[in-house]
């Protein structure tokens, strides 16, 4: 007592912690979404619980975890890396505990949903590294832990507790069939675990672009993707160097890139002596990027290490076509029908890719349209749900 006596900002620090504490758990508020949860739990069955490094982030983790989240609604989530506040959604039912990007919050969330929640039928992990504070979940609540290899993380050895983990996951599932083979190659050894590949999606528009707009479309290619210096495999640097030779075929032709990082400046300097003919967009909104895809002649990411791309279905969902590399975007892109598929170690056929889709606008748009139908068919938030649900064993809701 006397330390806090002498030290009054010590007192008021540890006070405010209380409080928060006392807000975060024993409010009325968090007491009566506790109530509702055991009633939803006595009535319907206990809700399933999604970990994941994020759930309200731009990034395309954030969105595969807002799909998984609206597929197994009600649900509750924990995600490193949002607010630490707990978040209910009554609409979607989608609760979200927070761990503020602290790794010692998440295991505290972790341990309260392990004293606390009712038993769930399915624990979900979105990321490897996370994988032994889910499998603890999962073993301690006797629920279902159900894996998800998504991209660059899982094509490296696993890590020991990783491992175990994965080991002992009963269902494992990958975004992509190429996301498969890397973790395969860089793991052999666990290569006998059978892994169902449960393609992604991107919900529709609120405000869907009409046939007028699609077909009205603008003279600039569009590029969309983080700019960080340890990713350089996108695909910007190819596209800054080709860029001279495609304007002496087509003087006007412009390339649009959105999308921050700290590879931006440069990105920026690389493109200067081009002036006006690559421009540089930064971070954009969600509605300053719809509007983007729905003013660009075509989508072009040349990337060489991408787990899936949510890019190139949010570019069909608009009816662009779409120039992709080989690999995950194979599994997405129809070569000939909805788009290119380039070799990015090849600069001269994406060269030639984006000259035949500049110089033949109908071409481009019949792409487009034939990538419109193919997202209307395999990638909605409703054809995403089934396919989920279905490989955890669950109905359609």
């Amino acid at each position: 007592m006397r330390t806090l006596l002498d030290d009054p900002a010590r007192a008021r620090a540890m006070g405010e912690r209380g409080r928060a504490l006392v807000g975060r758990r024993y409010a009325w508020d968090a007491v009566a979404a506790d109530l509702a949860e055991w009633y939803r739990a006595a009535v319907h069955g206990a809700p399933s619980i999604v970990v994941t490094p994020g759930l309200a982030g731009m990034d395309g983790v954030s969105a595969m975890s807002r799909q998984v989240a609206r597929a197994l609604a009600p649900v509750r989530v924990l995600a490193l890396h949002d607010e630490t506040s707990t978040v209910a959604d009554p609409g979607q039912g989608i609760g979200l505990a927070g761990a503020g990007g602290s790794k010692l919050g998440l295991t505290a969330l972790t341990a309260r949903m392990l004293r606390r929640a009712p038993s769930p039928a399915h624990v979900v992990c979105l990321h490897l590294r996370l994988g032994p504070l889910a499998q603890l979940l999962a073993w301690w609540r006797r629920a279902t832990l159900a894996t998800v290899l998504v991209g660059i993380e899982c094509w490296r050895p696993l890590r020991r507790l990783e491992r175990v983990a994965f080991e002992r996951a009963g269902r494992l599932l990958a975004i992509s069939q190429h996301t498969v083979r890397r973790f395969r190659e860089a793991n052999p050894d666990l290569a006998w675990r059978d892994v169902t590949v449960c393609h992604l999606a991107t919900p529709a528009l609120e405000e869907p672009i009409d046939h007028e707009a699609r077909a009205a479309a603008g003279g600039f290619a569009l590029i969309v993707g983080r700019m960080a210096s340890s990713e350089r495999y996108k695909g910007h640097d190819l596209l800054i160097d080709i860029w001279p030779r495609l304007l002496a075929e087509i003087p006007d032709a412009r390339l649009v890139v959105a999308g921050a990082g700290d590879d931006l400046p440069r990105l920026e300097a690389r493109a200067a002596p081009l002036g006006a003919a690559i421009r540089f967009e930064g971070r954009v909104t969600e509605t300053g990027l719809d509007a983007l895809y729905r003013d660009c002649a075509f989508f072009v990411m040349p990337s060489s290490e991408e787990g899936f791309g949510l890019v190139f279905l949010e570019a069909m969902r608009a009816g662009r076509a779409c120039v992709g590399a080989t690999g995950a975007a194979s599994e997405l892109i129809e070569d000939g029908a909805t788009g290119y598929l380039v070799d990015p170690a090849d600069p001269e056929s994406v060269l030639k890719s984006l000259l035949r889709l500049f110089q033949d606008p109908a071409l481009a748009r019949r792409m487009g349209e034939a990538g419109r139908v193919r997202w209307e068919r395999d990638f909605t938030q409703r054809a995403f749900s089934a396919r989920f649900l279905a490989t955890l064993g669950e109905p359609s809701r």
